[in-house]
């Protein structure tokens, strides 16, 4: 390893400590929403400590109470981002694992696609960084939460292996979304091209799509399969 892989290496881990104090979580709140605006203007590459601190209107020493580097800073937006896409998932599939299997796959894929379109501006600027910044043991584990919900979920297709496909399901569905993200980031907002994603996944698992029915999240059923993992 050369001593610039190593110095970047480090730079993602310099997280000075947690807040544990409403004020001091309210502080921490507000540096991530700024970096998260600065993202979006401005860019990675272009932003800085203190332009972080000068956004979130605090002094540069209170940035550095809970943050050693813009990295970590970053590093904490990313892992908002995926701690709320999880909680968004989880609560969205206890209405959704009662659904008979075709249409719970559909409402699966639709509760993906509306999980992502959240804050689909800041996801398009994280992207191309987001496995520079992020700890890859904790990338790991939240990916690994994905195909467990998937693969808990999906009906069994004789003579296949069910943790193969939820595997390839979840990791295609990231490498979808995050080139459509760095090439075309409106694309997940465009129905056209989610329908072609319900498609490929149907075909995939060689199921056919539903009639028109509702589907939605907040439209499924309210009685439960069980736990979803």
């Amino acid at each position: 390893m050369t001593q610039s892989t190593a110095e970047k290496t480090k730079k993602t881990k310099i997280i000075v400590k947690a807040p544990t104090q409403e004020r001091s979580r309210q502080t921490v709140a507000t540096i991530l929403d700024a970096c998260s605006r600065l993202l979006i203007s401005e860019g990675f590459y272009s932003i800085t400590t203190d332009k972080i601190a000068k956004e979130a209107g605090v002094s540069i020493g209170s940035l550095y109470q809970f943050f050693g580097n813009k990295e970590s800073v970053v590093q904490a937006v990313v892992k908002n981002i995926i701690e709320e896409d999880k909680r968004i998932i989880s609560e969205g599939m206890r209405s959704i694992s009662p659904l008979p299997p075709d249409q719970r796959l559909k409402a699966m894929i639709e509760l993906a696609v509306q999980t992502i379109r959240r804050n689909s501006e800041l996801r398009a600027k994280l992207t191309t960084i987001q496995y520079y910044v992020a700890d890859a043991a904790y990338i790991s584990e939240s990916i690994r939460f994905y195909q467990d919900v998937v693969r808990y979920n999906l009906p069994q297709i004789p003579g296949r292996d069910m943790e193969k496909i939820s595997y390839l399901i979840v990791n295609a569905f990231i490498g979808l979304v995050n080139t459509m993200a760095i090439d075309k980031p409106n694309s997940i907002h465009d129905a056209g091209i989610v329908n072609e994603i319900t498609q490929l996944f149907f075909k995939y698992l060689d199921m056919e799509i539903p009639a028109a029915t509702n589907t939605s999240v907040a439209a499924a059923g309210a009685t439960r399969k069980g736990d979803f993992i």
